[in-house]
């Protein structure tokens, strides 16, 4: 039996032992509460920032017009933190850099060394990564996924498709125009009306002949004549779309649509449309070209003079710039500018590609203005804009607005008549002699009739033009019987070379690539060498025309 002073001790012990109980309980519970509220608190749902971050943003996939998918979502992991309920930041600053060492110790200070509730550590880390920063079992860390944009055609479409930012949102092109335009709560897929084929093939003859005429810049656009379709454009240099940074370099400027340019004698084509056009003027109208024209200091010459008289004929074809520039002044200013105007020069060229250039025209517009611009210096205007004008000339005198969407076999087109179908055939009768008997010599295409004008324009630098600095243009319809497709293409400051007995202007680089690309895309476009009767048809047709 127990004494009174045994049982006061074991007494004193249970006491004790149930304090004790009672301590380890309520640390336990202000432990648990304490995890829980990190817990909770490491990613808050009801936050509106980390709301719309969770939130997948489920972009449309992006087709070419021949069903081969440009631009898809892939799934990926981000990982952000709160450095606001870190205690020991050093340590975790640490920790998170022997978990993953190619994080770099300034950029984690910088995010981590602070009060705020939500920091991005790194938006798109490897299945590695994640696993190895889950381990070290920080607080306030916080996996999160989401979606990314995957372009298979890489550089290829980069300029039409665009790209999006981190957060997925649309900066340039078709991705822009995606954010500008659809609902966001519809997903249906976008069909281009681009050919990812024909555009790689014409983006590699636009590298070779960068190369080969050591040119700075050149760009295509290639567009069906009959629907507006635009098939290709290439602005090189180019970028990947996976590394947008590279879009914000100036040489990488899209120069289809968001520059302009004096394209020279290739809007020879268009005086020459202004003229036939009025009922007035025919092919066999004759202008003195015998001598240059005066203005004050400065003159008018031909760069290839036949001091003599001309037909429209051969002004086109000999590329006079006296006779186009007489040509327009016949005209008038008001008559000229009212004739650009109906051809979509004077305004914006719309497309679904955001934010085009305007065309620079003179803000006041006298004689001296319709004569240079009469032969292609004066006015600056985007490729788009050559192309669609251009496709005008040849189609029955239609102007369709462009578009990079594919359209449906049955689909309305809407379009203004611009020139007379008449006009039109004309048109394509002066591009095709100009192949055969002009400037335009090396863009023949064997077995396809093809009709085009070529074009040399010197840069302008501090206003004044440099005469060693060229943009050759050409502007190409094919075939030229039945034009389907008309061609733009553009080098920017290409040099002669010994094959081109150092000249450097466009019958000698820019024809010679247009040449090549249309050999090149015909079959892909379902163009078949014409059959010799067919030919000769046309050659027939010609020569009677010729000889009105």
């Amino acid at each position: 039996m127990l004494t009174e002073k045994e049982n006061k001790k074991i007494n004193r012990i249970q006491i004790r032992i149930k304090f004790l109980f009672l301590c380890f309980f309520l640390g336990f519970s202000i432990l648990s509460a304490k995890l829980f509220y990190l817990a909770s608190m490491s990613f808050d749902p009801n936050n509106e920032r980390q709301k719309q971050i969770t939130q997948k943003s489920e972009r449309p996939h992006i087709y070419d017009r021949n069903d081969n998918l440009v631009a898809l979502n892939i799934d990926i992991s981000s990982v952000a933190i709160r450095p606001d309920i870190l205690s020991n930041k050093d340590d975790v600053i640490d920790r998170i850099l022997s978990a993953v060492p190619n994080f770099y110790r300034e950029d984690l200070e910088n995010k981590i060394l602070n009060d705020k509730k939500f920091v991005w550590l790194k938006r798109g880390v490897t299945p590695k990564e994640r696993e190895r920063i889950h381990n070290l079992g920080i607080p306030g860390i916080q996996f999160i996924e989401e979606t990314k944009r995957f372009y298979s055609a890489a550089n290829t479409l980069s300029n039409v498709i665009g790209y999006v930012n981190i957060d997925n949102k649309g900066q340039t092109g078709i991705e822009k125009y995606i954010d500008q335009n659809l609902n966001k709560e519809i997903t249906e897929d976008i069909h281009l009306s681009i050919d990812l084929e024909v555009s790689h093939a014409i983006r590699d003859e636009l590298l070779k002949s960068m190369r080969k005429y050591s040119a700075k810049g050149a760009a295509s656009v290639l567009m069906n004549v009959n629907t507006g379709e635009v098939i290709s454009m290439t602005s090189l240099p180019d970028f990947d779309p996976h590394y947008p940074k590279d879009a914000l370099k100036p040489e990488n400027i899209n120069r289809v649509t968001k520059a302009v340019y004096e394209i020279g004698s290739t809007f020879k084509a268009f005086t020459a449309a202004m003229a036939l056009d009025s009922g007035v003027v025919d092919l066999d109208t004759i202008y003195d070209a015998t001598n240059p024209i005066k203005i004050g200091r400065h003159s008018i010459s031909d760069f290839h003079a036949k001091n003599r008289e001309l037909t429209v004929e051969e002004i086109f074809i000999y590329s006079s710039n006296i006779g186009s520039a007489k040509m327009a002044l016949d005209f008038g200013v008001e008559y000229h500018k009212s004739f650009l105007k109906k051809l979509g020069f004077m305004d914006q060229i719309s497309s679904e590609l955001p934010d085009p250039s305007k065309n620079i025209i003179p803000p006041n517009w006298k004689e001296i203005n319709t004569m240079t611009i009469s032969f292609g210096h004066g006015i600056a205007i985007t490729p788009l804009h050559a192309a669609v004008a251009g496709a005008s000339l040849v189609n029955g005198g239609r102007l369709i607005h462009p578009t990079f969407l594919k359209k449906n076999t049955n689909e309305t087109i809407d379009y203004s008549q611009v020139i007379d179908p008449t006009t039109s055939d004309k048109l394509k009768k002066l591009m095709y002699l100009n192949v055969i008997n002009g400037s335009g010599k090396n863009a023949a295409v064997d077995g396809i009739l093809v009709g085009g004008k070529t074009g040399s324009a010197e840069k302008v630098s501090d206003k004044t033009y440099e005469k060693n600095k060229l943009r050759t243009t050409f502007l190409g319809a094919f075939p030229i019987n039945e034009p389907k497709y008309i061609l733009f293409l553009l080098l920017d400051e290409p040099e002669g070379i010994e094959e081109t007995h150092g000249y450097a202007t466009a019958g000698y680089n820019v024809a010679p690539t247009f040449s090549n690309i249309v050999t090149r895309i015909a079959p892909m476009l379902d163009i078949i060498p014409s059959e010799f009767d067919t030919l000769n048809e046309f050659d027939q047709i010609t020569v009677a025309l010729n000889s009105l």
